[in-house]
């Protein structure tokens, strides 16, 4: 009970611990690592002992800062309306302070990174009936493996590969995700969902010290989900 004690704190803060993440950017990094040292902990302690979900999910940017995004998302079961929600991904962000970085011999446009991204939330979730609402609240550790740059060259649009190294982007990004959304049940507890949620990066990508870069952006996501587990076979 203490562990649910604790996640049950952190959802029910987690609207304050945002705010609190304009204060500095060192304040912005501690409150990172210290939410996710909570979540994890919280994850790790209850994996063996909760109902399990698992699906498949995509979406793709709610504005242009945000690309495509694909998803194996995973859900435990705390409680009857709290649950963990996370699960590896595919995604892509784009951020034109990222052009800046590039070499001036080429006319760039625009610059976008993918990257391996892991988000650990809260989910609370309100029951109603045939449509259930929820709430998510987390953090969003993310690794870059690709810089593609697009641009024009004699008046034709070209895409470009960038190495990290050669424009000194850290590959390393993190931040804070938000959400709410609904789903609904189809057939012998498999459900659908979608949901609305917007990232805000609080780890700086640029290294150097003449600028900052930070990734933020919104984004839709559309899903379903199998039950995996031990699981209850009464409907919930």
């Amino acid at each position: 009970m203490m562990v649910l004690d604790q996640l049950s704190f952190i959802a029910d803060h987690s609207s304050f611990i945002i705010h609190h993440l304009c204060i500095s950017p060192m304040m912005k990094q501690a409150d990172l690592r210290l939410f996710s040292f909570l979540l994890l902990f919280g994850c790790s302690t209850v994996f063996c002992q909760a109902q399990h979900a698992f699906g498949l999910s995509g979406g793709g940017g709610f504005t242009q800062a945000m690309g495509f995004r694909m998803a194996l998302p995973l859900e435990f079961n705390l409680s009857k309306h709290v649950f963990l929600f996370g699960g590896p991904a595919y995604l892509q962000r784009r951020n034109m302070e990222l052009v800046r970085k590039l070499p001036v011999s080429r006319e760039y446009r625009s610059a976008e990174i993918n990257y391996l991204s892991l988000p650990v939330l809260l989910k609370v979730r309100l029951d109603w009936e045939p449509i259930r609402i929820y709430g998510l609240a987390g953090i969003e550790l993310n690794y870059g493996v690709l810089i593609n740059a697009n641009g024009i060259e004699d008046q034709r649009l070209f895409k470009e590969r960038i190495e990290f190294a050669d424009i000194a982007v850290d590959r390393l990004d993190g931040g804070f995700c938000i959400g709410a959304g609904f789903e609904t049940d189809l057939h012998r507890q498999r459900k659908i969902f979608a949901d609305l949620r917007h990232y805000l990066g609080v780890l700086d990508i640029d290294p150097s010290a003449d600028g900052e870069i930070y990734n933020e952006g919104t984004f839709v996501t559309l899903g379903f989900m199998l039950p995996l587990g031990a699981a209850d076979t009464g409907k919930r």
